[in-house]
C-alpha cells in the first residue's frame, strides 16, 4: 500500500513541478472514488472493465482520484489531485493523453495491492468514505464512485444476515434514511461492478436474489439523490488462497418460492422472473423464464377451453416506444408458452405500455425514473380472457 501511495504522489509531484508560481490550472474534469472489495467470499477483482479504465484515465489526466478499501472497517487509502497547468493548455494533445494513460496504468496496476485487512464487510460504510473523500476534490465536471464489490454486507447498518434479501427495497432505504445512515449522493453517479459475484463458502445467489440485491442498492442510492449503473463483467477465479483473507460470515439466503398458477386471478410475471434485456423483448436467461411460465403452460394444456390474455407493461417513458416494447414482450411470453405446448389459439396478446391498471408512479417531479419503482412496472400479466377484468381492458367503455 505504501508503494501505491508513493507512485500516486510521485505522479502528482511531476505535474505540479511544471506549474509556475502564478499559473492557473485548467478546471478539473473528473473526480473518481474507487471502492475495492477484494475480500473473502468473493471472486477476484476484474480490473479490466472499460468503464473503470476510462474513468481512471480521465481523472488522471486532470482531476481527482481516491481509493477506498472495502472490508469490515473501510479506509481511505489514497486521495490525489492531478492538475494540468494553464501554461500547458496548448501542449500536444496526444502527448498529454499518453502521459495520462501511463499514470492511469500505474494506478490500475497498484489497485491489486488494496486487499481486505479487517473481518466482515461493511459496503455502506465504504460508500460513506468514498463520498466524504470528495470534500478534498476540486470542482469537477463529473463525480463518480466506482464500486467493485459483491454488495452482500455482513456488518453495520446494512447487514444482510438479517434476512434483508426478503425485504422491500424502498422500506430498507426509508429506514436507513430515517436513521441518518445514508450518505448524500447528490450529483454523484455510482457505477457498480461484480455485484452478487460471491464465492464459496458463501452460497451462490440466484438471478432473482441478485436482482433483489440490485434493487436494494438502487433504492439506497436514489433515495439520497444519486444515480446508479450496474455492469456485469466475467468473474475471475482467485489465484491466491481464500484463507489469506480475514473471515466474512456467510449470509443465509431466503428460499425461492415456486410460482403457483391460479386461473381465477391475474398472474404477474415480474421483471425479476422474465429478465428481459433492457429495451428489448429478448430474455437474458430463457431457461429461467421458461421455468417461471411452466405452471401456467401446464394448466393451459390441461384445460384447452381456457384462453389467456397476456398484457405487457413498462415503466414510464416515450408512449409509442413503450407500447411497442410492452407488446413485443407479451408476444415473447406467448411464444415461450407455445414452446411449452400451449396452442397459439389459447393466447391473446396486447401491450399497454405504462397505461395499465396496475401502474404505480415511477418518476419524480422532474420526470426522472425512480428505478426501484420503475422495475415493478416492467412486467407481463396473464389473465383469463373471459374474466370481467380482461373484458374491461380489451373493450374499454
Amino acid at each position: 500500500m505504501k508503494k501505491m501511495i508513493t507512485i500516486l504522489f510521485a505522479a502528482l509531484l511531476c505535474v505540479l513541478c511544471l506549474t509556475g508560481c502564478g499559473d492557473t490550472p485548467l478546471p478539473a474534469e473528473a473526480a473518481v472514488s474507487i471502492v475495492l472489495g477484494d475480500h473473502g467470499n468473493s471472486y477476484a477483482l476484474n480490473l479490466s472493465n472499460p468503464d473503470l479504465v476510462s474513468a481512471v484515465a480521465s481523472a488522471a489526466a486532470n482531476g481527482y482520484i481516491s481509493v477506498v478499501r472495502c472490508d469490515g472497517q473501510p479506509e481511505l487509502v489514497s486521495a490525489d489531485i492531478y492538475a494540468v497547468p494553464a501554461q500547458y493548455r496548448n501542449a500536444d494533445p496526444q502527448k498529454l493523453q499518453n502521459d495520462a494513460r501511463q499514470r492511469a496504468a500505474k494506478i490500475l496496476a497498484n489497485l491489486t495491492g488494496v486487499k481486505a485487512e479487517q473481518p466482515e464487510l461493511d459496503t455502506l460504510e465504504a460508500l460513506w468514505t468514498a463520498v466524504d473523500s470528495f470534500d478534498a476534490a476540486p470542482d469537477c465536471q463529473t463525480r463518480e464512485v466506482i464500486v467493485i464489490d459483491t454488495g452482500l454486507s455482513t456488518k453495520g447498518k446494512l447487514d444482510f444476515r438479517g434476512n434483508l434479501l426478503s425485504a422491500d427495497p424502498a422500506v430498507i432505504a426509508d429506514f436507513l434514511d430515517e436513521q441518518g445512515a445514508l450518505p448524500d449522493f447528490t450529483g454523484i453517479t455510482v457505477k457498480w461492478f461484480q455485484l452478487g459475484d460471491v464465492a464459496q463458502p458463501q452460497a451462490p445467489l440466484s438471478h432473482g436474489q441478485v436482482n433483489q440485491l440490485k434493487q436494494i442498492w438502487t433504492a439506497i442510492i436514489e433515495k439520497k439523490g444519486g444515480t446508479v449503473e450496474f455492469s456485469k463483467m466475467p468473474a475471475v477465479p482467485r489465484a491466491n488462497d481464500p484463507a489469506d483473507y480475514p473471515a466474512i460470515s456467510t449470509v443465509p439466503l431466503p428460499p425461492e418460492t415456486t410460482l403457483l398458477f391460479d386461473p381465477t386471478k391475474a398472474t404477474i410475471f415480474t421483471e425479476q422472473q422474465m429478465r428481459f434485456i433492457a429495451e428489448t423483448a429478448n430474455y437474458i436467461d430463457p431457461a429461467a423464464a421458461m421455468t417461471a411460465l411452466r405452471p401456467a403452460a401446464e394448466y393451459m394444456v390441461a384445460y384447452p377451453q381456457f384462453t389467456a390474455l397476456l398484457i405487457g407493461t413498462t415503466a414510464t417513458g416515450n408512449r409509442e416506444r413503450c407500447l411497442k416494447l410492452s407488446n413485443d414482450r407479451a408476444v415473447a411470453v406467448r411464444d415461450t408458452l407455445i414452446s411449452l405446448g400451449v396452442p397459439k389459439r389459447q393466447i391473446v396478446t396486447m401491450g399497454l405500455g405504462f397505461d395499465d391498471p396496475w401502474h404505480i408512479p415511477d418518476t419524480d417531479t422532474n420526470g426522472n425514473w425512480i428505478e426501484a419503482l420503475a422495475a415493478q412496472n416492467r412486467k407481463v400479466v396473464l389473465m383469463d380472457a373471459a374474466s370481467q377484468g380482461a373484458k374491461d381492458i380489451l373493450h374499454p367503455s
